[in-house]
């Protein structure tokens, strides 16, 4: 997925991202991705795909939350169910994210797998 593309879908999955978001999300997937353009791709299409999920198990709200928040705290794309079941707990956004940073959050296999076939679809 380009970024034109990712921030169209963003949009208009999540009408309430904020542009800072969009661009904290498109410089950590450069970062981590540097050089390897279908790398880029593929991150983006894995952070639709996790967004999509968090949106329709918790709802626009939690999900325009975490999707803004992660713009000024970045993690893995695959950290965000994690964060958005912190967050759904009560926890806030430091805790949320001083939490990831000291443990860390592994999905399941079976998540693994519906994001790989959702990014797939995607792309």
């Amino acid at each position: 997925m380009d970024q034109a593309r990712l921030w169209e879908a963003m949009r208009e999955l999540l009408p309430d991202v904020t542009r800072e978001a969009l661009g904290a999300w498109e410089e950590f997937i450069g970062d981590r991705n540097a050089g390897d353009p279908r790398g880029r791709l593929l991150m983006r299409g894995e952070l639709y795909a996790e967004m999509l999920l968090i949106q329709q198990d918790y709802g626009d709200d939690l999900a325009t939350a975490l999707f803004n928040m992660s713009g000024r705290h970045p993690v893995n794309t695959f950290e965000l169910p994690g964060a958005a079941e912190m967050l759904e707990s009560g926890m806030n956004e430091e805790e949320v994210f001083e939490e990831l940073a000291r443990c860390g959050w592994r999905p399941s296999e079976m998540h693994i797998q519906q994001i790989r076939l959702l990014t797939r679809n995607l792309l």
